[in-house]
């Protein structure tokens, strides 16, 4: 039976739009509070976890939460969704990881991220168990002291994949070159392609490149698909839903990377759809 783990950071994430920009000594406006996300559960293992329950085989994130009413919101959401969430271990804190997403009026995005635990995070013995058992392993940005005991403690027959992010302090450049020597997918956006270093002959890079599409690159050859982009102010997620459909397609046996890709597209522009219809213009 098929069974994806995916590691990582987890987030209650708060998501505002201004109606200006963030500066110092002044107020800025929120023009648009999401009703349905206040908060909502962020990370990628959490993104991913909800693209693929039910979909395929089981999905188990592995993180780390507090022991708070934000933390018992954070699983109980995955447990409602279908997720295996016996992977997610309870650091005694009753604050939970969390990030504001202030989306400015420029249409960039300035996050604040709380990572309450600053390296007390550990691999208990039942992730372990999980993550060597996983038939599919995904590695996205989370705890930078646990990824190569992760990355040990993997079945050497696993379906590897890389939620690539522009994170200094997990992705360092040995790391980079560790796992893209070994990752079977990696999906990357066009500002992170550049932590991707030398690759195996038979690697799939999924590239996003906003407007631009999307490519599928493997062995020299690249094939691109075409996006239509949607006046969404709250994009986050969407590389981690597109990459959680990839993987669910790839895991109910689907091998054309294209077709599986365009599952991901669909389930991450249904996402952002669904806040569109919530979003005040």
């Amino acid at each position: 039976m098929t069974m994806l783990a995916v590691t990582g950071y987890a987030s209650l994430d708060y998501p505002v739009g201004l109606a200006g920009q963030i500066g110092g000594d002044q107020t800025t406006l929120i023009d648009h509070r999401d009703p349905a996300a206040w908060p909502r559960i962020g990370g990628c293992p959490a993104y991913m976890a909800l693209a693929v329950a039910g979909r395929s085989g089981p999905v188990l994130p592995v993180t780390w939460v507090g022991t708070g009413a934000e933390s018992e919101h954070y699983v109980e959401t995955l447990d409602n969704a279908g997720a295996d969430t016996r992977g997610i271990a309870r650091l005694p804190s009753p604050r939970a990881p969390t990030a504001i997403l202030a989306y400015q009026d420029d249409g960039t995005c300035a996050c604040l991220f709380d990572p309450v635990f600053a390296g007390d995070e550990e691999l208990t013995e039942a992730q372990r168990g999980l993550i060597g058992s996983a038939t599919h392993l995904c590695i996205s940005v989370g705890p930078p002291h646990l990824t190569r005991e992760i990355l040990a403690c993997r079945n050497r027959d696993a379906r590897l994949y890389w939620v690539v992010k522009n994170d200094a302090r997990c992705f360092t450049p040995d790391i980079c070159a560790q796992i893209s020597d070994i990752a079977d997918v990696i999906f990357c956006n066009s500002s992170e392609r550049g932590l991707v270093w030398d690759v195996g002959r038979d690697t799939l890079i999924v590239e996003t490149r906003g407007p631009d599409g999307i490519t599928v690159e493997r062995n020299g050859q690249v094939q691109s698909l075409k996006v239509v982009p949607l006046p969404v102010r709250d994009t986050t997620g969407a590389g981690d839903t597109l990459a959680g459909g990839f993987v669910a397609a790839e895991m109910a046996g689907t091998t054309d990377p294209r077709a599986a890709v365009q599952i991901g597209l669909d389930m991450a522009r249904k996402m952002l759809k669904r806040r569109l219809e919530r979003q005040i213009p």
